[in-house]
């Protein structure tokens, strides 16, 4: 009995260290990435296309320029970092831009992690308000997600606008039980939110809507409309204060004929958006075991009255269909998803549990979750693992590093061709190597290095007028022309073949766990997955005699 007094507190300390460790594990999963790629002296920018253009306008903010100027993604997430940078004296000097940009892309990274983390918390509180193992299981499912681990490594848009729409869904769940003008602001606020970070997340609005009309009893009212529209609209303009310049419109306007157009090579001839994002995207990002619990998980959701399975059904079937219209189909696109997918997941996996009768049977049954979880934790390793240094470095890196040299008397030059000016996915020939971003500053440098790097296109005869000493080929620049049979490309891949009598490939070494019955291989991954793990191919002609 003299122990009573103290069991509440032992159990409130208990459960605070618990929850500690646990979200120093699922916060250490995601910064497991949060180095690779960074630039460094030899490359300017990181290996990630669209992380720049996210940070180049804290340089503005520096000067006290708010507006970010560039509107592509909403403008949220642009201040989350740029504020900080600005605050913390991360930016480098102006004059020597673009170097000494890796603390700036570092923040950027750690807040994406951080609300990452910080989302998986807020899922098991929007789910415990209706059933506790539900929230365990969708926590423990988005702690471990691959797609969202992975996403939180980079300084882009995706998983800070889905901690807002995971922030938005737990208003929802608690608003649909007493749908008030207050809480439909809260809900609203937190949308609007999302789409001032990514644009596409305002549709989210819809479900938010429908919440009170898919509890039990339905509890739907006029003042949480004007609450829902009105803090949407309010937390848009919060996000996103230059909503009302002409160049908001434009880069709003260039997103949407983006998605019309689109341009990306890879999604050429595979089909429809939606059969893509269902044979491609969904297996790769989330893994077999855990695309599996989804399924039976939508079974589930459409025979529940649950509002929390209903309402994340509704918008994984809204969402779905209005990405597959877009010609543009990166498995970026799919992270808004991951807190609702987890939430599918987890109903699925817990109804089997629940439809055993048998003592026998629902211990099997049972045991389901837990190796669901297993996969799906054994899958999210598998790509920390292959991003970190324990896989001898970068590829890109490495065939630099070991690509042979041609001493001259000043220095050590590298004598190589390209098919373009240096971008991402190839190595660091030069410290200019954003693509077509970059592409006047690496004209300037390398014509001041006495052309270092000979850049031939997709032309054969230039490649044999010109052959360069080495020539660098990435698969992520290479594989959907040769899939798509590009003649150009066919023919130079042979002139590649024809005057280079040695290769060498660099790639990722996966773990040794690491094969298809966890997730379809490379073949089927969309092409921002593969930014970590490119293949490079490095052409070399022999060395002579009196060569060094």
């Amino acid at each position: 009995m003299n122990d009573e007094p103290l069991a509440r507190p032992l159990a409130v300390a208990e459960a605070i260290l618990a929850g500690a460790v646990g979200l120093a594990l699922l916060f250490a999963i995601r910064a497991a990435g949060l180095w690779w790629g960074l630039p460094n002296p030899d490359h300017y920018f990181s290996y990630h296309p669209d992380e720049i253009f996210l940070l180049l306008p804290s340089f503005g903010f520096e000067q006290g320029d708010w507006n970010p100027h560039f509107f592509n993604y909403g403008t949220l997430y642009i201040y989350l970092v740029g504020i900080p940078a600005v605050v913390l004296g991360l930016l480098p000097d102006a004059s020597q831009f673009p170097a000494g940009l890796a603390p700036l892309y570092l923040l950027g990274r750690i807040i994406s992690a951080v609300l990452g983390a910080a989302s998986v918390l807020v899922l098991y509180l929007a789910v415990r308000r209706e059933y506790s193992s539900g929230a365990k299981a969708s926590a423990c499912l988005l702690a471990l997600c691959p797609l969202h681990v992975v996403s939180s490594w980079y300084a882009t848009v995706d998983v800070p606008a889905t901690f807002f729409l995971t922030l938005a869904f737990l208003f929802a769940i608690r608003g649909s039980e007493r749908p008030v003008l207050g809480a439909g602001a809260l809900a609203g606020i937190a949308v609007g939110l999302a789409t001032a970070t990514k644009y596409n997340t305002g549709l989210f609005v819809i479900p938010v809507l429908l919440a009170p009309l898919l509890a039990k009893p339905k509890k739907w009212s006029w003042p949480w409309c004007l609450g829902i529209v009105g803090g949407a609209i309010a937390g848009f303009v919060l996000g996103c204060p230059f909503f009302w310049t002409p160049e908001f419109g434009r880069g709003l306007l260039f997103e949407m004929r983006h998605a019309q157009v689109g341009g990306t090579l890879a999604f050429v001839g595979t089909g429809s958006g939606w059969t893509y994002h269902l044979l491609h995207g969904l297996p790769v990002g989330l893994g077999y075991a855990m695309l599996a619990a989804v399924l039976l998980g939508l079974v589930a959701a459409i025979r529940s009255r649950s509002v929390v399975k209903r309402l994340s059904l509704v918008w994984v079937v809204l969402y779905l269909i209005a990405i597959g219209f877009s010609k543009e189909r990166f498995i970026r696109y799919l992270v808004p998803l991951t807190p609702f997918l987890s939430v599918l997941a987890a109903a699925g996996i817990l109804s089997l549990r629940d439809m055993a009768r048998r003592p026998v049977a629902r211990a099997a049954l049972c045991s389901i979750p837990f190796v669901v979880l297993a996969f799906t934790a054994l899958y999210a390793c598998t790509c920390a693992i292959s991003a970190s240094v324990l896989t001898g470095g970068d590829p890109r890196d490495r065939a630099w590093l070991l690509a042979p040299r041609v001493a001259t008397s000043q220095t050590i030059l590298r004598w190589c061709g390209l098919t373009q000016e240096p971008w991402f996915y190839h190595p660091a020939v030069s410290p200019f190597n954003a693509g077509p971003f970059s592409r006047d500053s690496f004209d300037k440098w390398n014509q001041e290095t006495g052309e270092t790097v000979i850049i031939t296109g997709w032309d054969a005869e230039k490649l044999r007028a010109e052959k360069p000493e080495h020539f660098f080929l990435s698969d992520l620049e290479s594989r959907d022309l040769l899939r798509l049979g590009d003649p150009d490309t066919l023919s130079f891949v042979a002139a590649l073949q024809d005057l280079y009598q040695e290769r060498e490939e660099f790639a990722r070494e996966r773990p040794p766990w690491s094969t298809t019955w966890l997730a379809p291989g490379r073949d089927w991954a969309p092409p921002d997955w593969l930014y970590t793990s490119p293949r490079i191919t490095l052409y070399s002609q022999p060395r002579r005699a009196n060569e060094p």
